[in-house]
Parts: C-alpha cells; sequence; structure tokens
C-alpha cells in the first residue's frame, strides 16, 4: 500500500478484500509505504531516519492491524517491527534519489532547518530527497513467515523497514529511507509469493506519465518493463520503483505482479483494471 494512499478509506477497503482473502486461506503480507509521514516527521523532529522509519512502522501498522480487525473481526494481524540490511557504500548515500514529504512549489519553500539532503524538482512540485540504499536482506524474515504460516495477517517491512549496515560486529541505524516497493518485492521473493499487487492511488502505470502523449500500460511482460526503464519513461522516487519491484518479482518467481488503483482492490487482486507485469 502506498504511502500516498494511505487514508482511513482505503484501508477499510483493503481490509475488506483481505477478509475475503483469508476465508479464502490464502496467507497474507502487508507492506505499506510512509514516504509523506516520514518526511513529515523528518522535518519536525530532524531524527534518524531509519529510526523514523521504525516509528512510521508503528503508526502506520497498527492502524492497518486496528481496521483489519474491526472491519474483519474473524482476521488477527500482527505488526512486525522490520528492519533490511543496506551497505554502507551503496551510491544512494552519494547521490541520493528517494523523495520523502509533502510536495512544496517553489524550492526555496523546502523548510531549511533540518535540511542535512537535497531537494528535487519533480512533475508535481519540489521534494525533500534523501538516500535510498539497495534492501539487500531481512532481519525478520523467519518471524514474518512464521506469522504468516499461522493463519494471521502479517504487516511488515512498513516503509521499506528500517534501513540497518553491519560495521564490524555492530548493527548500526543509517540515515536513509528505503523504498517500500523494492523492499516488498525481496520480501514477495523471500517467502516464495504466488502473487505481488501494488496499490496506489492511479488506476496503472502510464508511459510519459503527466504529460500530453502519456500512454497507460494495461499488460507488459519483463523484456518490456526494462526497455520501458531504460528509456526513461518513468518518474524517479514514483512510479520507477514500482515497475522495477513488478519485474523482479515476475521475472524470479515466474508468477504475475500488478500495480493498480487501491479503490479498486477487487479487480487489482484478479489482474484487472490495471497494469499487469507477466514474466
Amino acid at each position: 500500500m502506498g504511502g500516498n494512499a494511505l487514508e482511513e478509506d482505503n484501508i477499510r477497503i483493503v481490509a475488506k478484500a483481505l477478509c475475503r482473502l483469508h476465508s479464502e486461506k490464502h496467507e497474507i503480507v502487508v507492506t505499506h509505504g510512509n514516504g509523506p509521514q516520514v518526511g513529515e516527521l523528518y522535518l519536525k523532529e530532524g531524527k534518524n531516519l531509519s529510526l523514523l522509519t521504525e516509528e512510521t512502522q508503528k503508526i502506520i501498522g497498527n492502524n492497518i492491524k486496528k481496521v483489519i480487525h474491526k472491519e474483519c473481526p474473524e482476521c488477527r494481524a500482527s505488526v512486525i517491527m522490520t528492519r533490511v540490511l543496506v551497505y554502507t557504500n551503496d551510491r544512494e548515500f552519494s547521490e541520493p534519489s528517494k523523495p520523502i514529504g509533502r510536495f512544496y512549489n517553489k524550492e526555496k519553500l523546502v523548510p531549511r532547518g533540518r535540511r542535512e539532503f537535497s531537494v528535487k524538482r519533480m512533475k508535481n512540485g519540489y521534494r525533500l530527497v534523501v538516500p535510498s540504499p539497495e534492501p539487500r536482506s531481512i532481519f525478520e524474515l523467519d518471524k514474518i513467515i512464521k506469522t504468516m504460516r499461522s493463519g494471521r495477517i502479517a504487516i511488515a517491512a512498513g516503509g521499506g523497514g528500517a534501513a540497518v549496515a553491519i560495521k564490524g560486529r555492530k548493527r548500526v541505524r543509517m540515515n536513509a529511507v528505503v523504498d517500500k516497493d523494492i523492499a516488498s518485492a525481496l520480501l514477495a521473493k523471500k517467502i516464495a509469493a504466488d502473487a505481488f499487487f501494488i496499490l496506489t492511488d492511479i488506476d496503472r502505470a502510464f508511459i510519459n506519465f503527466g504529460s500530453m502523449d502519456a500512454r497507460p500500460i494495461y499488460r507488459m511482460n519483463v523484456k518490456n518493463a526494462r526497455s520501458y526503464m531504460d528509456k526513461g519513461y518513468f518518474e524517479e522516487g514514483s512510479m520507477l520503483p514500482k515497475v522495477r519491484a513488478c519485474m523482479e518479482f515476475a521475472e524470479e518467481r515466474r508468477m504475475n505482479a500488478a500495480i493498480g488503483n487501491i479503490n479498486d482492490i477487487e479487480n487489482v487482486l484478479r489482474f484487472r483494471s490495471c497494469t499487469v507485469v507477466t514474466p
């Protein structure tokens, strides 16, 4: 579930769909974004982004859990605080690309008090941009699998998971936000998922989204997706990681993935009215 699509009504819609899946004996893992939320916290508090990611995991994860229990009393969900391994030499630490927080219509409006990162112009305005290193492994993987297989809905890898590096023999929090789409794809591959869905606030992926020649993508295979990415058809920090995540899942698992509107989740779960990425 994308960070920009985490309104209460949207979570309620998802909870009802999860209830149906749960009644059909599916094993379910829910992940969620935190870009807008972690950005606001960072500008207010200036704490390490890994620590703030854990805070948003608690807040957002428990809210999702509460709505699931309310909408579907027979379902039980567990929030799993998740950390992911990143490498200290990741290029993102010198060339950050992950937008967080709200959009501003002028660069000078982005708060400067705690700005130690850069600001980037995007299609909808200016946003703070922070490092988003590649997630290499998930520390709580066994716990997530155990929860899922116990019949509970696992809510995990929120905000991509808290970024942790190993220095010597110590685990160190890194000042970064892992992309939740890439981390979710990694998790989906590690648990051998049969399907992978990215729920956002638009109906599907587009070539050149927001431009006069924008074209919707209803279906693409891994080869098409890689070609579109190489040609720069998707915006960094927005649709690009979603397409990449679906492509990597479809390629490794030989299963379908989809990008679709959270408000149309029942169709998306049936690979309808969305972008379907095939092996």
